[in-house]
């Protein structure tokens, strides 16, 4: 066998391993086994005895895992983020368990990723990413754009305006809302720009719809696969890709430096 073949192999092997990762270490933000994977391949890719890389590769993920910090200080849930849980929980559960699903995970991850975050806006990420996508039931969905759904529900609940524009705007909803003609009433809520918006699109678009985690580039390949070339979702990211991949690399570098 040539070294060209076994080579192509052996990067089969690490892009197994590397789901397998993601799954097994969930308590680390994606991002950053995507990163582990990537850097230390990279050290074994001209090793000359392939057979041995993935061992290796899983070893230095596992340490590296081992030596990130999990705790997220505060994140034992207030009111809020307790209540955000209960109200998409209700909403969700039962009538839509995948969508639930992947809610869960948005949550789990938003608990990781709240530490580079201000103190004050810790508990808002986390009840963000509860609420994301409570648009989606049938209880809340109106005009069929699920952001603008739910932050016209939550608004209607009397939640800060400041969580319906994080709700109403996460994950490039701007563009679909453009494509369906609801931008001006999205309009009625700000988009809060900075690292708490990063920090919900990162957690959606490091999670599958089934809550798993994953990196940002299997995120758009699936939503592509699932929607279809003519759903408004995937039109958008003809639009908002490089805003959303920006977001995630911005999120992902604050997030490096906690694990250093």
């Amino acid at each position: 066998m040539s070294a060209a073949v076994r080579r192509r192999q052996t990067d089969k092997q690490i892009r197994r391993l590397e789901n397998r990762l993601l799954r097994e270490h969930d308590r680390v933000p994606p991002s950053l086994v995507h990163e582990w994977v990537q850097q230390a391949h990279a050290r074994l890719g001209d090793a000359p005895v392939q057979d041995f890389v993935p061992l290796l590769v899983e070893r230095a993920v596992r340490a590296s895992a081992r030596d990130f910090p999990a705790d997220s200080p505060g994140m034992t849930g207030t009111c809020l983020s307790n209540w955000a849980r209960n109200t998409a929980r209700r909403l969700l559960a039962q009538h839509l368990p995948r969508r639930w699903a992947h809610t869960e995970g948005v949550a789990r991850r938003a608990e990781q990723v709240a530490r580079v975050l201000a103190p004050a806006d810790q508990d808002l990420l986390v009840a963000a990413a509860w609420l994301h996508d409570i648009g989606y039931a049938p209880e809340v969905a109106n005009t069929g754009l699920h952001s603008l759904d739910g932050a016209q529900y939550l608004l209607r609940a009397g939640v800060s305006r400041r969580l319906c524009g994080l709700v109403a705007y996460h994950s490039g909803a701007a563009a679909v809302a453009e494509l369906l003609g609801f931008a001006d009433d999205l309009a009625e809520f700000e988009d809060d720009r900075g690292r708490l918006r990063d920090a919900l699109w990162y957690c959606d678009m490091t999670t599958g719809p089934d809550g798993h985690p994953t990196t940002v580039d299997d995120r758009i390949a699936e939503i592509h696969q699932r929607r279809g070339p003519d759903d408004p979702v995937v039109r958008a990211l003809a639009i908002n890709l490089d805003e959303r991949l920006a977001a995630v690399r911005r999120t992902h570098r604050l997030l490096r430096r906690t694990a250093a």
